[in-house]
């Protein structure tokens, strides 16, 4: 064999040897990307899901990001799983984005959902016309601050119809935005083991549902109308003369990718269904006892062993 042919030879051995090096990685599958949202139940069921994966032999990688950017994220392909997708704030996109088949719908949780006006058990005492919103005005000091007549309604970053809302229905209230739900939960516990009154944006499922009692403002019945028809409702003149949706779905949303390329790990996901208390629980772990959220989530796994094994057992596939 001459020279020549030896290098050629020896090239060649080495490309081949490079790209079978080369194959394993190029032929591994990417982790299955889960968003972590800004808010805490989100984030510990996304735990719970990427977890459950795991133990299907996926690899998962977690996404913090704001609730803004999600749809972008998951209609491109940039994130394959959104777990708490919420009627009552997020379905106009979800619905635009499912019709033009730009994400998948994983199915509905058990819970049903709701985000309204909310104050502790102990402030009917002082404002005995609640939950009934017609009260509101009738004992608005009881929300003011020292020395002011006007009753203030905390809330956090999240774009809602409160001011609307007060304007419609004629509420001697103002809006106090807070920076965060880290924010919103201080002054909501201050206030309580004051007890305090107050008046704040809460939901369900949630934390709170599981440490403190409480109800909902209950305002005129949400109707779509509500939205768009000044003339509908009890103000003639102005919309948003309703409270918000008061049983809202609560879903799951994943790639279009994650479908198609990973069957069994899409039919996993879409056997996960939390009801109302073990959202609310899950979310407790972290915000009373303090737990990181992957913490939170093997904890929650080992405590409704039952519903998990019920979820598995309807599980035919196997990974990919």
């Amino acid at each position: 064999m001459t020279r020549i042919h030896l290098l050629c030879s020896t090239l060649v051995l080495l490309v081949l040897t490079a790209d079978v090096l080369a194959s394993p990685e190029q032929d591994s599958p990417e982790p299955i990307k889960i968003l972590t949202l800004d808010w805490t139940s989100q984030i510990v069921l996304s735990h719970i899901a990427g977890q459950m994966l795991q133990q299907r032999g996926y690899d998962v990688e977690y996404m913090s990001r704001d609730s803004d950017s999600q749809w972008f994220l998951l209609s491109s392909g940039h994130a394959d799983l959104q777990m708490e997708v919420w009627e009552g704030s997020m379905s106009k996109r979800f619905v635009d984005l499912l019709s033009r088949q730009l994400i998948v719908d994983a199915g509905s949780h058990q819970a049903l959902t709701r985000e309204e006006w909310w104050f502790p058990d102990y402030v009917k005492a002082l404002c005995p016309g609640l939950p009934d919103w017609r009260a509101l005005n009738d004992c608005a000091g009881v929300f003011a601050p020292q020395g002011e007549s006007r009753g203030l309604y905390y809330t956090g970053p999240w774009e809602k119809p409160d001011r609307a809302r007060i304007r419609a229905l004629g509420l001697n209230f103002d809006v106090k935005q807070l920076r965060d739900s880290d924010a919103l939960r201080e002054q909501l516990v201050a206030a309580i083991e004051s007890t305090t009154p107050i008046m704040i944006f809460n939901w369900t499922p949630n934390w709170i549902e599981a440490v403190y009692a409480g109800e909902f403002v209950e305002f005129p019945a949400y109707s779509t109308e509500c939205e768009t028809d000044p003339a509908w409702g009890v103000n003639s003149e102005l919309a948003w003369d309703c409270g918000n949706p008061s049983d809202g779905w609560l879903k799951k949303a994943v790639s279009r990718q994650l479908q198609a390329e990973r069957p069994c790990a899409f039919e996993v996901i879409s056997h996960l269904a939390f009801d109302n208390q073990q959202i609310a629980a899950a979310a407790a772990y972290v915000e009373i006892d303090h737990m990181a959220a992957d913490e939170a989530a093997r904890r929650w796994l080992d405590d409704n062993h039952q519903a998990v094994q019920s979820w598995l057992a309807a599980i035919e596939c196997q990974a990919e």
